[in-house]
This record gives C-alpha cells, sequence and structure tokens, in this order.
C-alpha cells in the first residue's frame, strides 16, 4: 500500500502504511467497514461553498506512491453503498513524488449535493483514488 487520503475512514489520527486500500467497483472503501467504523471517524469539514480538503501522504516514490487523485466517488447516503456522483480535484496532489510526503488537495462536492448519511444525517461519503491505484474513503 502506497499512499492514503486524510482523515481515513477508521483511522484514529495520521494514516500508516497499513492504513492504505486498494478501492475497487465493488469495494470503494477496500477492506473498510463502514458501517462500524463511520462513528469513530472523523469528517473532513464541507466549506459553504461544498469544497473540503484531505491531505494525501505517500509510503513509496514515484507513481506507486501517488499524491494525485484519479477518481473522488460521492455516496451521499454515506452507506458506501450508493456511489453515484463525482467530485471534482481543484488542487490536486503529486502524481510521482520523488520522496514520501504529504500535499493537501482540494476538492468541489458536485453542484446540489445534499448530503444525507452519518450519525448527524448531514455526511457524505467519498471515495478516493490514486493515480497509482490506492486509496481509502473519508467522511465529508
Amino acid at each position: 500500500a502506497h499512499a492514503a487520503f486524510a482523515p481515513v475512514l477508521g483511522v484514529a489520527g495520521t494514516p500508516a502504511r497499513s492504513d492504505v486500500q486498494r478501492p475497487k467497483t465493488n469495494a470503494p472503501c477496500g477492506k473498510t467497514d463502514v458501517a462500524t467504523t463511520m462513528a469513530s471517524s472523523t469528517a473532513a469539514p464541507l466549506a459553504a461553498d461544498g469544497s473540503f480538503t484531505v491531505t494525501a501522504t505517500n509510503f513509496n516514490p514515484g507513481r506507486d506512491g501517488s499524491r494525485a487523485v484519479k477518481t473522488a466517488l460521492v455516496d451521499t447516503t454515506g452507506t458506501g453503498q450508493s456511489f453515484a456522483g463525482t467530485a471534482t480535484v481543484t488542487t490536486n496532489g503529486d502524481g510521482r513524488p520523488k520522496t514520501d510526503g504529504s500535499d493537501t488537495l482540494t476538492l468541489q462536492m458536485p453542484a446540489g449535493t445534499t448530503c444525507t448519511g452519518g450519525a448527524d444525517g448531514a455526511s457524505c461519503l467519498v471515495s478516493l483514488t490514486s493515480t497509482g491505484g490506492f486509496g481509502n474513503c473519508v467522511y465529508v
């Protein structure tokens, strides 16, 4: 596993290499159990304009450690079962970092998005995958 987007669903604090997933079509959050990790997860705050920031951290240099987002799928229900929208990356990370490190990324939720998940009834789940094929889910 080579890059994670924090705050990582189900991870308290800074992500480690072992927290990285390989999101897939049938498992957009990788092996993370959304239902059991939602309540203990930190959310990325959603700004009034629909933008949010995450920190991409790589654990390998080069493309495998890409800190650049390739896909950002949005599940407005927050369940991990209904990824129907796509967030737009407005500030991306380094796609081929020479060393391990972190980048701050900014994404924009689709216009008109209403988040209905989480304990607050106002959270979305975003599945982020790097250009290297690694990633994880983030609550927004």
